[in-house]
């Protein structure tokens, strides 16, 4: 397996982020629909197990950019999980503190991918 590459969203990847949470709201209603009057302990579990795959999912596959320092990094399952996030004209964006440099800021967003290290930029 090679190296991370880290590089700027692009439409493709917001495409795989859409998809992959319209599936799981797909699930949870259709589970819904059957499980929450009757087993709703259970449809609590899997809501609950579906998100922290969706999180995990997504601290494993981005990483940061401090708009500041130009420092790049990475955070972790639990942060991923309780910082503030939003979309603007420039793209995704998570508030976070660069380990760099202290700042806290909106970082952006950058999707993480195999190959050979190099940073590529729009």
């Amino acid at each position: 397996m090679g190296c991370s590459v880290i590089v700027n969203r692009e439409k493709k990847d917001w495409l795989k982020t859409l998809i992959y949470i319209a599936l799981y709201l797909t699930v949870l209603g259709f589970t819904g629909i059957y499980l929450l009057l009757s087993y709703w302990y259970v449809w609590i579990a899997l809501a609950a197990s579906g998100l922290m795959i969706l999180i995990s999912w997504h601290a494993k596959a981005t990483a940061y950019h401090c708009p500041r320092c130009g420092y790049e990094f990475e955070i972790s399952i639990l942060t991923d999980f309780f910082s503030p996030h939003g979309v603007n004209r420039k793209g995704g964006w998570k508030y976070l503190k660069c380990p760099n440099c202290s700042n806290r800021s909106r970082m952006e967003i950058l999707v993480k991918t195999t190959g050979k290290k190099t940073i590529q930029s729009q």
